[in-house]
């Protein structure tokens, strides 16, 4: 049954996606706090919920509020909406982000997800003495993750390692609830898939449009051996009407002399998720035409967002997310949308089954 928008029933089962929204910035773009950013996150926490997803990403970089601070606030202003909570090793050791995700579970009843990141900035991470290269921050990952799992799921660990030292260490208390807990690793290098592919539970990509991410991410993947679920963070903007949601989205991502720098620059990044939307961005707005394809990257080249959206009335962004749902992905993380866009989102989501009859 197809609940009404705004209602709490979840529609996000139907095509068999798991939703997740992003809790809003708390700086503003000078870098000072928000003065209103509890009742923003209030919002966005409240309309997720409504909206019936199943939980929202709680980024962590060293220049936001303390990710475990907001989870604890939104367990308490939410009954069923479930944190997907950024973790970087550098900052929060293994041990005590699984006595967290305990306390959390044993104050909410619910679990934790956990988004391990290595930390995309090299001078935010040398700031704070980390001066491991990127393929050693996820080797790092990967003791990182396998210490997490084996307390949540109960264990004694006892190991000594290059990054981590454990003589019988077990999580107490430890409730039920915690074996529910998931791990999710984004990966595109060939460092991060390695890691993704051992320890998570969901694979994460921005994805590029669906032949050519299927061809150079999916299948790889599968043919390496994961055989765990999938998520793609993109951002989704319809309406009814096509034009009112074009219209939106170059109202909400204008693009700049300045922003198309900044994507200029990012094809040189070394962080691979960046360089390759980068140049993806920089190539389509060379080759665009007088089509509009829902697939795109507008709202990147305008520097205010750091994945793809899906732009279009409701049939043509049900049937491009059933390209992806049919190839097996999960879960959707939304990027770069606003709560009015929800409503709009749950409309499409049905269509999702009908768009994925016969893909393969």
């Amino acid at each position: 049954m197809t609940a009404d928008p705004g209602r709490g029933e979840s529609i996000a089962a139907e095509p068999g996606l798991r939703i997740y929204s992003v809790t809003p910035e708390s700086v503003t773009s000078d870098q000072r706090l928000d003065g209103d950013y509890r009742t923003r996150l209030g919002v966005t926490a409240a309309a997720s919920e409504a909206a019936g997803w199943t939980g929202i990403l709680v980024p962590h970089n060293l220049h936001e509020v303390d990710p475990w601070i907001v989870a604890g606030h939104l367990g308490a202003v939410t009954s069923n909406l479930v944190p997907l909570l950024a973790l970087q090793p550098a900052c929060t050791p293994p041990h005590t982000a699984a006595a967290c995700a305990a306390a959390y579970a044993m104050l909410y009843g619910r679990p934790l997800y956990f988004n391990l990141v290595t930390g995309a900035r090299d001078d935010e991470m040398r700031r704070i003495g980390d001066e491991l290269t990127h393929d050693q921050r996820y080797e790092r990952l990967r003791h990182y993750g396998r210490v997490l799992r084996a307390l949540l799921n109960g264990e004694s660990v006892d190991e000594t390692g290059e990054h981590y030292t454990y003589q019988g260490f077990r999580l107490e208390p430890r409730p039920e609830v915690l074996a529910q807990c998931k791990v999710f690793v984004a990966g595109s290098s060939p460092a991060g898939l390695a890691v993704a592919r051992e320890i998570a539970d969901v694979v994460v990509t921005h994805p590029a449009p669906y032949a050519q991410w299927r061809q150079e991410f999916l299948d790889p993947l599968r043919e390496s051996g994961y055989t765990g679920e999938i998520g793609i963070r993109i951002g989704v903007l319809s309406r009814p009407d096509p034009a009112d949601a074009w219209r939106e989205a170059h109202e909400r991502f204008p693009e700049s002399w300045l922003g198309r720098q900044e994507a200029l620059l990012k094809t040189q990044s070394s962080n691979q998720w960046s360089r390759v939307l980068a140049r993806q961005a920089v190539a389509e707005e060379a080759e665009a035409s007088g089509g509009r394809d829902p697939y795109w990257l507008g709202a990147f080249r305008s520097g205010r967002a750091s994945a793809p959206f899906l732009v279009g009335d409701y049939a043509e962004v049900a049937e491009r997310l059933a390209e992806y749902a049919s190839a097996g992905v999960g879960h959707l993380l939304l990027s770069g949308g606003a709560e009015e866009d929800y409503p709009h989102i749950r409309r499409a989501l049905p269509r999702i089954g009908e768009r994925g009859d016969g893909l393969a």
